[in-house]
């Protein structure tokens, strides 16, 4: 067959649009979070000051309970909209408008499409701008699978359906967009609850500058589709700003106590604007800052938070949240990229590395000297460099400074890198040396002497399985010792702890000598508690995502905490002597069953929500 002849009779094309729609599908978003923040950034970009992220249920059809679980997500802005032409660039795969925006979170024009297709099959979308009637296309898989979807449909005159207006819009925007996800088989998580709780803490700290500089409100509403085409709003969550600086005032961090009720957490250590060159599009030489932001915990309010704690700082509900904001914020555009823990010393992270703070600020112009992704989720080339001789190996080099005089010779942009890496370490190791005067250990309330550490029900739990194990009630595992090693992979398995705060814990639950683990955590079960033995430990997870635990669990002073705690602990070695897998079978249903019907009585949200 000559060159440039078609033959009709096969399938010719380059690429396969099955294959591709594919790999375009699993492109990387960790979770169905950072696909939603795709949609979001646009949303900024387009200068929007109120942004919506609909969570619609659907009761799950063969199912005899009243399940709902999330069919569609939809996110609307009151932006600037767009007409027909940026309409259809923007539902293009690298069409969007946005990327000539230097300053801008937007710049490779895959946000919109990409994060549709990861988490579903049809995306919908409507936009409208100031004077103007709201233009519709949509991006449908199964269509551009078979080939009969091969350009994006041109945006036509559409009103938005009623279903969605009525829901939406108290009073339509003059400008904006509407993105519905239908069809949705990629969700990370079922219910719009949890989708919720799972993103409040990232969402919060993705875009907190926004939230509070600029004022925008970004929210969660779950509906409910009891009728065809009717939509009731149930519940309406606002995304808090979540600082992993603890600069900012009114954060989700719990509220302080005392006269600090109000304050920053943090104080500002260090700020320092570092110049890294850059080559332009054009081939010019550039200079743009990047910023390094440092902040420490105050210890007046450490101290305060301490008066009559049975606990370390650490293990107060504020050390709790600041533990879930260790790292290295690295932010882009004033939006967060990635929370790198990797950069915090392994021993810094042990003992009080969850109350400092680190945050690096670079315009987009840097972008490919750091490596950030298309999909905006992280700045690979960031990472500590912890061994840059075996870097320099790994490229040949036999020294760290031959690697390094050969990336001057070649003016390499990973100079740049290191530059800021080094910084970065500098910054943390005097951070470090600040923490050496922060308060953590419990102190009772005149704010001199130490308290106690110890949780009475584990060890009342521990002393009542020993009486049981002498009096015959013997259980697996009870009379071995117990391994630092099992415990910590049992902890790390059943809690959501690093590998050091794991190994930390296990020290002390094996230096107390206690054989019960008594925690509340969130927890995606319609359980209100969970059991779990392993190895001689046994774990016992109050869930905070239950409405018994919401209602009644966290409002208990410590002496009813502590029978609370106690009572479930008994129903645990209950559990721990029932040898017939049956029984045990039968004890666990018990367990879910009871969370249930608890859950049905007590909370309005969980058959039907009430209307708001």
């Amino acid at each position: 067959m000559k060159c440039g002849v078609k033959d009709r009779s096969l399938n010719s094309r380059f690429l396969s649009a099955e294959t591709v729609i594919n790999s375009l599908r699993d492109n990387g978003y960790s979770n169905t979070a950072y696909a939603l923040s795709e949609l979001i950034d646009n949303s900024l970009q387009a200068k929007a000051t109120r942004v919506e992220v609909g969570f619609i249920e659907k009761k799950s059809e063969g199912n005899e309970r009243n399940w709902h679980h999330v069919k569609e997500i939809s996110v609307w802005d009151n932006g600037t909209g767009m007409n027909p032409e940026t309409l259809l660039k923007a539902m293009q795969f690298g069409g969007s408008e946005n990327r000539y925006d230097e300053e801008g979170m937007g710049k490779f024009g895959m946000g919109l499409p990409n994060s549709s297709i990861s988490q579903c099959k049809r995306a919908d979308v409507w936009s409208w701008t100031k004077n103007s009637a709201p233009y519709y296309t949509y991006l449908d898989v199964e269509e551009m699978r078979s080939g009969d979807l091969e350009h994006v449909p041109t945006p036509i005159e559409s009103e938005i359906p009623e279903k969605y207006k009525n829901a939406f819009f108290p009073k339509i925007p003059e400008s904006g967009t509407l993105v519905v996800w239908s069809n949705i088989d990629r969700l990370s998580w079922k219910t719009g609850k949890s989708i919720y709780k799972h993103c409040e803490l990232l969402i919060g700290r993705l875009y907190r500058n926004f939230i509070c500089n600029y004022h925008v409100k970004i929210e969660s509403v779950t509906y409910r589709e009891e009728d065809q085409d009717v939509l009731s709003a149930m519940k309406r969550d606002p995304f808090k700003l979540n600082d992993p600086m603890y600069l900012m005032k009114n954060c989700s961090l719990p509220e302080l106590p005392g006269h600090y009720k109000g304050e920053a957490f943090f104080e500002k250590f260090n700020e320092e604007p570092v110049p890294v060159e850059y080559v332009d599009e054009n081939g010019d030489k550039k200079e743009a800052n990047v910023i390094i932001r440092t902040s420490n915990a105050k210890n007046n309010i450490a101290r305060e938070i301490l008066k009559g704690s049975k606990v370390k700082l650490g293990s107060t509900e504020w050390g709790k949240h600041c533990a879930k904001n260790i790292g290295v914020s690295i932010v882009r555009a004033k939006r967060e990229l990635v929370l790198r823990d990797s950069f915090i010393p392994k021993e810094l992270r042990q003992y009080k590395g969850r109350f400092i703070g680190v945050e690096i600020e670079f315009p987009p112009v840097l972008d490919h000297v750091f490596g950030v992704t298309n999909n905006k989720q992280d700045a690979v080339k960031l990472i500590p460099y912890d061994d840059l001789s075996e870097v320099a190996k790994q490229h040949g080099f036999d020294t760290e400074q031959e690697f390094k005089r050969d990336l001057e010779l070649n003016e390499d942009s990973f100079l740049q890198v290191l530059k800021i890496v080094e910084k970065i370490k500098s910054n943390i190791t005097a951070l470090g040396n600040k923490l050496s005067e922060l308060s953590v250990e419990p102190i009772k309330g005149n704010g001199n002497e130490p308290a106690t550490e110890d949780n009475n029900a584990e060890k009342k739990a521990t002393e009542g399985s020993k009486n049981r194990e002498q009096h015959g009630h013997k259980t697996d595992g009870y009379n071995t010792e117990l391994d630092k090693d099992e415990v910590t992979d049992h902890l790390k398995g059943q809690l959501d702890l690093t590998e050091e705060e794991a190994k930390d814990k296990a020290d002390k639950i094996i230096l107390s000598g206690n054989r019960f683990l008594i925690e509340s955590v969130a927890r995606d079960t319609d359980a209100f508690f969970d059991v779990s033995t392993q190895k001689g430990l046994t774990l016992v997870l109050f869930n905070t995502n239950h409405v018994f635990y919401e209602k009644f669990i966290s409002k208990l002073p410590d002496e009813e905490l502590d029978v609370m705690q106690t009572a479930i602990a008994g129903f645990a070695r209950v559990m721990n002597e029932t040898t017939d897998p049956s029984r045990q079978r039968f004890l666990n249903s018990v367990r879910r069953e009871w969370g249930i019907v608890i859950n049905e009585f007590l909370d309005e949200n969980a058959g039907d929500f009430e209307e708001i």
